[in-house]
């Protein structure tokens, strides 16, 4: 099946608050106003999950200005409704919304969907994104073009923006995020290749960009609902041929984030019963080396020992967690 565009924006959303419904609002009145040759080569499609969007788009008068396929009724796998939206798809300048579920499914299924539609709709280059703007749309769309023009089509290529500045929510939060998104990211590098380490990759930027070939690599069956970007990383990171690159985007402030503490246990709980690396190891191997392994952005005006006390905090409240958890 011809697809209008040759590139697939994806943005995956969970419809709750109203930030939320506020993102979901911008994104297409962002699109509305995009130029036609940008249209006639991307098609922006929405995964989302949570609310009906229907009655606020209609409030919001862009109702018009939307295409929705409605399977949240039916509960599907994104297997089960990539096998419906195949013939269900007819993609305009509009942006498409692909409702899939009332109820939160975590961040592997919007991945999943996505790298599939690219596969059966023969897109040659896929862009996954959060709907919060933490990297504003203008970034996506010269990150994406990047990305376009590093693709050679003869090995699988994925691309990590870099943020100048992890702008993260830690309101509330009761250890340092920055050095958990760390933590999480060391498990890409030691389940796959070590080499990339040097690179410093952003894997958890929130936004990443794939190439055909590396889609039709990828494969999510069993896979936790929260630990989809970091199974797609290590998944193309092992593979010997793979492409790799990042470019330096600009950022907005983190104002509502979807990833609380308990997603966060969570995620590591995922990786190790699908890799059966417990997270006492990671930190072992980041405690060896710090500056090696962990970013500056947090650890340059700390010493060693306040290091040491930042990941031994996330690990206790980690075993806090998972003892709650388990009453």
């Amino acid at each position: 099946m011809k697809t209008r565009a040759e590139n697939l924006i994806g943005i995956r959303q969970y419809l709750n608050s109203p930030n939320s419904f506020q993102d979901l609002r911008q994104l297409v009145e962002l699109w509305q106003n995009q130029p036609a040759h940008t249209k006639k080569r991307f098609t922006t499609a929405v995964a989302l999950c949570g609310k009906n969007p229907s009655p606020f788009l209609t409030a919001e008068g862009i109702a018009d200005a939307v295409k929705i396929y409605d399977y949240s009724a039916l509960r599907l796998s994104p297997t089960q409704l990539i096998k419906r939206l195949i013939f269900d798809y007819q993609p305009d300048e509009r942006v498409q919304i692909i409702y899939y579920s009332t109820f939160p499914e975590g961040l592997t299924y919007p991945v999943d969907l996505f790298t599939q539609m690219a596969v059966f709709l023969s897109y040659k280059n896929l862009a996954v994104s959060d709907s919060d703007f933490q990297i504003p749309f203008e970034e996506l769309l010269r990150s994406f073009e990047f990305h376009i023009q590093k693709n050679n089509i003869q090995a699988p290529l994925v691309t990590f923006p870099k943020r100048k500045r992890r702008s993260l929510d830690a309101q509330d939060y009761p250890i340092n995020r920055w050095a958990m998104e760390d933590i999480e990211n060391l498990y890409v590098y030691f389940l796959s290749n070590i080499r990339f380490l040097d690179m410093k990759l952003d894997i958890q930027s929130g936004l990443f960009f794939t190439n055909h070939i590396a889609n039709m690599h990828l494969d999510f069956e069993r896979v936790g609902k929260w630990v989809g970007t970091l199974h797609l990383a290590i998944s193309l990171l092992r593979h010997p041929d793979v492409q790799v690159e990042q470019i330096v985007v600009d950022t907005n402030i983190q104002e509502d984030s979807t990833i609380s503490f308990a997603v966060q246990c969570s995620k590591i709980n995922e990786l190790y019963d699908y890799y059966l690396i417990p997270m006492e190891n990671i930190i072992r191997i980041a405690l060896d080396n710090p500056r090696k392994y962990l970013m500056d952005d947090w650890t340059q005006n700390l010493s060693t020992e306040e290091i040491q006390q930042t990941l031994e905090n996330i690990f206790q409240a980690y075993l806090q967690f998972k003892s709650r958890s388990a009453v």
